[in-house]
């Protein structure tokens, strides 16, 4: 009788364990589609911030998170590679892209992904953490500062100093320049997991004359390459079916994103961008703190 009885609260709790793990499944499961779809939404309005959504969102200390910031970027680089090719994809169909400046961006990016992360191996989550939010709090403002110029300059109907126009916009000068900026923000990308988005778009702002949708939509493609590089680089530490899942998310998200971009005005696009570096910048500011004082107690134990 109690061989029995024995047995059969052994059952009981296999099938309780059972449950217990499908549930966690299937709340994983949920939580990395809908936070794939909200970043590659982003992604595709603002040309940026997918990581800054997708990063915090799936370190967060809950069972339906709480991997580590390697593992996290790896998630961000290979899902988010998905959504910036499917916007990508979208700006293109639509005449949005600057082949020259995509392609003189894009190659270098490529090679220096595979230095950044060979760096990004080394370091800790703590060290990675707070790379990426103080890198973050330094490059923001910085965006929104030439965001800010551009958009008052556009109001004006006044043209900028440093605009290249006609075809000294692929002189070798010019797209030598336009290559050290690609092997600069392969490198961010690498570290930073899709950091060398709004490094780019804020160059390109700077750097010539063209319309915000299509310094988003350049930007997008430019850096496609290297974030997969740097992906595939991270393929040992990415749970790959968590990043399957996000990537899906992220492929809806991106293409409606792209959409509802594409039918806004450049002026609304641009307050658009501006508001999420204000938002983003606030959050990465906050989040650095936290890193420093993670890496400080560590010290003191």
């Amino acid at each position: 009788y109690l061989h029995l009885l024995r047995h059969f609260h052994e059952l009981v709790l296999r099938k309780h364990m059972s449950t217990n793990k499908f549930k966690l499944c299937i709340e994983r499961s949920a939580y990395a589609f809908a936070v794939g779809t909200i970043s590659g939404g982003v992604v595709g309005l603002c040309g940026w911030g997918g990581a800054q959504v997708m990063i915090p969102s799936v370190t967060l200390p809950v069972r339906c998170a709480n991997y580590s910031q390697l593992s996290a970027s790896g998630i961000s680089l290979s899902s988010l590679s998905v959504s910036t090719m499917s916007s990508g994809y979208r700006f293109w169909q639509e005449g949005c892209i600057n082949l020259p400046i995509v392609l003189a961006l894009g190659i270098p990016a490529v090679i220096s992904a595979r230095l950044g992360s060979h760096i990004a191996k080394k370091l800790s989550s703590d060290a990675l953490a707070l790379f990426f939010n103080s890198f973050s709090i330094v490059l923001i403002p910085i965006h929104y500062y030439i965001q800010q110029r551009a958009d008052h300059l556009a109001n004006q109907e006044a043209s900028r100093k440093n605009y290249i126009a006609g075809n000294d916009l692929y002189s070798y000068e010019r797209l030598a320049q336009h290559a050290s900026m690609g092997v600069f923000s392969g490198v961010i990308s690498a570290l930073m997991g899709v950091g060398g988005l709004p490094l780019i778009m804020s160059y390109i702002t700077e750097a010539t004359d063209l319309p915000h949708h299509y310094i988003q939509g350049t930007t997008v493609c430019a850096l496609v390459p290297s974030i997969l590089v740097s992906a595939a680089s991270r393929i040992q530490a990415i749970p790959l079916g968590t990043a399957g899942l996000v990537a899906l998310g992220a492929i809806i998200g991106a293409q409606g994103g792209a959409t509802v971009s594409l039918g806004l005005s450049e002026e609304r696009l641009r307050q658009i961008y501006m508001a999420s570096l204000i938002i983003f910048g606030g959050r990465s500011m906050v989040s650095a703190t936290r890193n420093i004082r993670n890496i400080m107690s560590k010290k003191n134990v």
